[in-house]
């Protein structure tokens, strides 16, 4: 029984190892699929394996990297990072950040309670 058991874990540590192994060749095969899918100028955001991350636009990707116009305050030089390095891709919207959606509704707010008001002035005024 103790040499079953034995043998059901080395049998079960070597396929895990085997799959962690194969792990790293598919997902770089994975993140080039799906950057050939991405349109020129697409915005993303990518985690790199070290932690740090860029957002920018994809301008092209070649057989073993991504080639991308980060988006900075400061313009940059297109950078090409390779997918063996990339740890994610996320698609990026451009549009209104969510402050800015919430200072458009304060200012239509505003407004038509001004506007409100001065209907009411104006029809106060006309009975006097």
């Amino acid at each position: 029984m103790t040499q079953s058991m034995i043998a059901t874990v080395l049998s079960l540590v070597i396929a895990t190892s085997s799959l962690g192994a194969q792990q790293s060749v598919n997902e770089a095969q994975s993140w080039r699929a799906m950057a050939a899918t991405l349109e020129p100028a697409a915005m993303v955001s990518v985690r790199l394996k070290n932690g740090k991350r860029v957002v920018g636009a994809v301008l092209a990707h070649s057989e073993d990297s991504l080639v991308l116009k980060p988006r900075t305050r400061v313009p940059v030089a297109a950078r090409a990072i390779a997918f063996t390095d990339i740890e994610s891709i996320e698609r990026k919207k451009t549009g209104w950040s969510p402050g800015a959606k919430v200072l458009l509704g304060a200012g239509v707010s505003v407004g038509a309670v001004m506007l409100g008001t001065l209907i009411a002035y104006a029809a106060l005024a006309g009975y006097d």
